[in-house]
């Protein structure tokens, strides 16, 4: 077997004889190197542009002359032997006595013993001195070989050569090979070429100046986008024309006179679009004087997409958030509505509604944005549509996102005869061949109407739309009585106001737009005279329908109406922020000046709606709790029926519930009105069975069987009635806490119970279904009698409303449109404009209900709350 030692050695002796042969082979090499470097830099140096074929050749000779002159020491260059590897490694460990020769000799002859162990004890000494060794290392000094520096010449030229022709040295590195004749040779002293490409306006690039250096054709050529224009403009020659070969063959592009006509140098000029891979040449007479080549970039269609679920505002409009890009730029974008379900063949009368989308900000109008529409006015206001964004960029590609399925917000209107014509006005506009179906539909509404619904000249103007609608023979003809119709609805509803109203929307959204564009102070000035004036003709037609209501709503009113001096300081300081720059500012205290506008819109419409209602908001909502509680005991009975399979087992639990029901709807009583609602629902669930006990369908058999098809058809129907009364519980809390009262926890906990009760249908658990439904009526019951509480404390004596001796009509509410809890009267007297600190809260309180609202885990009727917090 090898010593270890051997082959170590063996590795470090090749390492030796390859560090001298470097030694000697670099200074050797090194002037041919430097000849390279040199005609490297050279060429990058740009010295052989333009020069005559014959020089090049010269010059070329030279340098292959110095090349091999260069390498005159390749000769002398000899292989390194072993023993001169063998010197190099005791010199570089400092080894004296030529440890590594002793280590190898061997000796002569065998001697006596004595010989031999005194050999071998100095072959120990020596391995153990090879211990030392290391591998060699080159040590190429090449400073005695250049006593003269020029290799400090040779790097400064190429450091200036690779400077100088940086962008184009392997362009530059082709020049000496091409032995043409330059152009320049043939062309007039005074000739000379300016070429540029120009982008498409939509791209936002610059201009790209192409110089002499591109000339030289590349593998791909000049990267551009297409659609670019190259401009090619000469001076001081005439005869000149552009020669542009691509993938159709080639032709040539006439120069055309550029500048005075009678200027001295002579000027031409030629455009060339580039759509695609393509190589131009400036020529005359068949000589190509410059020439590139480019490659067109292809354009990207846009996208667009939803970042969140389009959503209602509290002003009748709708928000989306959504997301635009592209490679380039966005050049517009619009939003289009799609109406859902409508019918096959149909013959709208009006278009699908679109509007413009508001461009991100910033470098190609790309990224996420926000826009605020409004298209309660639209026949499909209130229909589900289908939401889709369409992005275009500057070529007219278009980019659609997909489609997103809302309900277009629609206005509220409080008058039924109103609403009833809104009604049909949507039908004809979606389809004109239910023209018929709406003349039928106006007929009974007119014979409805009386003069507790329509005043004498509504009821005139209406007659008058079902006389011309009637004689509509037309398509043009009906979309001029679609807008009939709406106008129609707006005089019955708003008695005359909506002209001021609109006005006044129209000044507020114009002084908002100019303070979110950093508008000039006279333009903000401007549109705030507007606005006070818009206001003061919306309080003036508020006064005088306030003249026309009953006397006891007209006080209710006054004592409740804001003073036009806290408006004047609201828009005053409006005014002043702006002059100061805080637009921000500005902008947040003119939302909370649309707020009060808005409530106190609503608070008019709602006065309206409540007028000729003996019954009252807070009888209705009651009543309509009272049927919730009804149907919620037979869902529970129905669950029940199925979980024991026997007639008679159901008809006696049916008999206790129904038991059940009067006793504890005795309590809730009361108020009079809960007593009748505890008849009603033993009578609802008696219905349920048919005469002398017959079962209805859905229930079992006169045997108790049910075969599973049909318990689970009947376990199916009974979660979505079960789900729908969720939901109608749900929409009951928001309406509560609109009115200002405290739906209470119990409202929340027959919701949950609700849901599990369905989860258990759904899952084939009536058992436990029926567990959750007891528990659901239960809290309905306890909430009934707290609302039945708050609703009492709020009609004590002593409060406004039998102060005024006003129907029952809800709390009070102060000039805000927000509910006193006290019964008091707000104090308008106090009202003051908000200062610098408090819009600063205002605006912390807005982010932190934004925040709150994005959490997707918190309960729906906690985002349901925040979201009608927000303005």
């Amino acid at each position: 077997m090898t010593d270890p030692t051997d082959r170590r050695l063996s590795r470090l002796m090749s390492s030796a004889r390859a560090a001298i042969a470097w030694e000697r082979l670099w200074p050797a090499v090194a002037p041919m190197v430097g000849v390279v470097v040199l005609f490297l830099a050279s060429a990058w140096m740009g010295l052989w542009i333009d020069q005559a074929p014959l020089v090049k050749a010269i010059a070329l000779a030279i340098f292959a002359v110095l090349f091999v002159a260069a390498g005159w020491r390749l000769r002398r260059l000899a292989w390194p032997k072993r023993d001169e590897a063998m010197r190099r490694l005791e010199e570089d460990a400092s080894l004296d006595h030529r440890p590594l020769s002793a280590y190898e000799d061997q000796m002569v002859a065998e001697g006596d013993a004595f010989a031999e162990s005194l050999w071998r004890v100095h072959r120990r000494r020596a391995r153990e001195r090879l211990q030392r060794l290391r591998y060699a290392l080159p040590k190429a000094d090449i400073v005695p070989h250049d006593p003269y520096a020029l290799r400090a010449f040779v790097g400064i030229f190429a450091f200036i050569g690779v400077l100088v022709g940086a962008g184009a040295l392997a362009e530059r590195l082709i020049t000496p090979f091409d032995f043409n004749d330059p152009a320049h040779q043939t062309a007039s002293a005074q000739f000379r070429i300016d070429a540029w490409v120009t982008p498409p306006a939509y791209t936002g690039r610059s201009p790209l100046f192409l110089s002499s250096a591109t000339r030289v054709d590349t593998v791909d050529g000049i990267s551009v986008p297409a659609g670019s224009t190259l401009t090619v403009r000469t001076q001081g020659d005439d005869g000149i024309d552009l020669y542009v070969s691509d993938a159709s063959g080639g032709r040539e592009v006439a120069m055309a006179p550029f500048g005075e006509d009678d200027a001295a140098v002579v000027s031409l000029e030629g455009t060339v679009t580039i759509d695609g891979a393509m190589a131009v040449e400036v020529r005359r007479d068949g000589l190509t004087f410059d020439g590139w080549q480019f490659m067109a970039e292809g354009d990207a269609p846009p996208t667009a997409r939803f970042t969140e679920a389009p959503k209602s505002n509290q002003r009748d409009g709708f928000e989306l958030r959504y997301e635009l890009n592209d490679d380039y730029a966005i050049a517009s974008a619009r939003g289009v509505v799609t109406p859902e379900g409508a019918p096959e063949g149909r013959r709208p009368l009006v278009e699908d509604p679109s509007f413009a989308l508001t461009l991100p900000g910033g470098v190609g109008l790309r990224g996420s944005a926000r826009t605020v529409q409004d298209l309660s006015s639209h026949p499909f206001a209130g229909r589900e549509v289908m939401m889709t964004l369409e992005a275009t960029d500057g070529v007219g590609q278009v980019g659609t996102s997909e489609p997103e399925l809302f309900r277009l917000p629609a206005r509220t209107f409080t008058n039924p005869m109103a609403k009833a014509i809104v009604e049909q006005r949507g039908i004809l506009a979606m389809d004109a061949r239910t023209h018929p179906v709406v003349i039928d539909a106006m007929d009974i509404l007119l014979l409805a109407a009386d003069q507790r619904t329509l005043k004498a000249g509504a009821y005139l103007a209406m007659r008058a739309a079902y006389r011309d609608l009637a004689a509509a023979d037309d398509d043009d003809e009906l979309r001029t009585m679609v807008e009939r119709l709406w106008e129609l609805a707006l005089m019955i509803e708003d008695d005359g106001m909506s002209d001021a109203e609109r006005a006044l929307q129209a000044a507020q959204e114009r002084l908002r737009q100019a303070l979110e564009d950093g508008a000039s102070e006279e333009e903000i000035a401007r549109l705030t005279r507007e606005l006070r004036e818009a206001m003061m003709r919306y309080m003036q037609a508020l006064a005088e329908r306030m003249q026309n209501q009953p006397q006891n709503q007209a006080q209710q009113q006054d004592g409740q109406m804001i003073t036009q001096q806290n408006l004047d300081d609201m828009l005053k300081r409006i005014e002043e922020l702006a002059k100061e720059g805080r637009h921000a500012e500005a902008e947040a205290l003119l939302a909370e000046l649309q707020q009060m506008m808005q409530n106190l819109q609503m608070a008019q419409r709602g006065q309206q709606g409540q007028q000729g209602d003996p019954m009252g908001e807070q009888g209705r909502t009651l009543d309509e709790l009272g049927k919730m509680i009804q149907r919620q005991q037979e869902l529970m009975d129905e669950t029940y029926g199925l979980n024991q399979g026997q007639q008679g087992q159901q008809g006696q639990e049916s008999q206790q519930g129904q038991q059940g029901q009067q006793g504890q709807q005795g309590r809730f009583g009361q108020q009079g009105q809960q007593g009748q609602q505890g008849q009603r629902g033993q009578q609802g669930q008696q219905g349920q069975m048919g005469q002398n006990g017959t079962p209805m369908p859905g229930q079992p058999g006169a045997n108790g069987q049910m075969s599973p098809e049909q318990r689970a058809e009947a376990l199916r129907r009974l979660q979505q009635q079960q789900s729908e009364l969720q939901q109608q519980l749900e929409e009951l809390a928001r309406r509560l806490e609109d009115q200002g009262f405290d739906p209470g926890e119990r409202f929340g906990d027959a919701g949950r119970s609700m849901g599990d009760a369905g989860d258990d249908l759904g899952q084939s658990r009536p058992g436990a279904a029926v567990d959750d439904q007891g528990e659901a009526l239960q809290a309905l019951r306890e909430g009934a009698q707290n609302l039945a509480q708050q609703m009492a404390e709020a009609n004590q004596p002593g409060s406004q409303g039998e102060q005024m001796g006003a129907p029952d009509q809800g709390p009070p509410q102060d000039p805000l449109g927000r509910t006193r809890r006290d019964g008091t009267v707000a104090d308008t007297s106090r009202v003051g404009v908000p200062d610098e600190i408090d819009t600063q809260r205002a605006r912390r309180i807005l982010e932190e209900l934004r925040k709150r609202l994005g959490d997707i885990e918190r309960s729906r009727i906690e985002r349901d709350y925040l979201e009608r917090l927000l303005p």
